[in-house]
């Protein structure tokens, strides 16, 4: 390296430290801030006076292990009891059970018994529905109109003789509960006719798709 290019490169550090020294790169020398140096000294002073205080002072050397190991006993025992507490605590109560599903059947046997046959009719094809729906037979909604039921009967698996059944009862009831619903209308057979069918499907086996 030739004397020139020393100094060349010299010119260059000392360029460099006198633009690193301005005071908006400060934030990149962290360690040269004085509240930080400041910080660092009274560290280094404390740890030295501790360091140099079982020699000089043991009675207050003493003291103060005696309060660390106190305050520490009281965090571990404050932590203790927190975790017992915790454990300890009353678990939520339990949701309240779910209110048993209606009796249809017999909701319908009742109204049958008091003369109220398109009522009970009414009732015991709900039930006959709540039988498909539990056995999976059947997907329906609550407010699906008879046609789209008449449509998922359709491909129901259910025994073919039970779901002409079915359908043919479909429209006698909806004729009665929407248009005549005097005690003209009132029909013991009809009743008797959904009372049959909801015994045969309760019993029938399940099939396949």
């Amino acid at each position: 390296m030739t004397p020139g290019a020393a100094l060349g490169d010299e010119s260059v550090r000392s360029l460099a430290r006198e633009i690193l020294a301005r005071r908006e790169y400060a934030r990149f020398r962290p360690l040269e801030s004085e509240w930080l140096q400041g910080m660092v000294r009274a560290l280094a002073d404390f740890l030295a006076w501790l360091a140099d205080l079982w020699s000089t002072n043991p009675a207050l050397y003493a003291l103060l292990m005696l309060g660390l190991l106190a305050l520490a006993a009281a965090l571990l025992a404050h932590v203790v009891w927190s975790v017992r507490r915790a454990l300890a605590a009353t678990p939520p109560p339990a949701p309240a059970p779910r209110a048993p599903a209606p009796d249809l059947a017999a909701e319908a046997a009742a109204l049958a018994r008091e003369g109220r046959f398109l009522e009970a009719a009414h009732a015991m094809h709900l039930a006959c529905l709540a039988v498909l729906l539990g056995a999976g037979a059947l997907e329906l909604r609550r407010h699906d109109p008879n046609r789209t039921l008449r449509r998922r009967l359709a491909d129901a698996p259910i025994p073919e003789p039970l779901r002409r059944e079915f359908l043919a009862l479909l429209s006698p009831l909806e004729r009665r509960w929407f248009r005549d619903r005097s005690p003209a209308g009132e029909d013991p057979g009809l009743f008797a006719a959904w009372h049959a069918l909801h015994g045969r499907l309760a019993a029938a086996p399940r099939q396949s798709p």
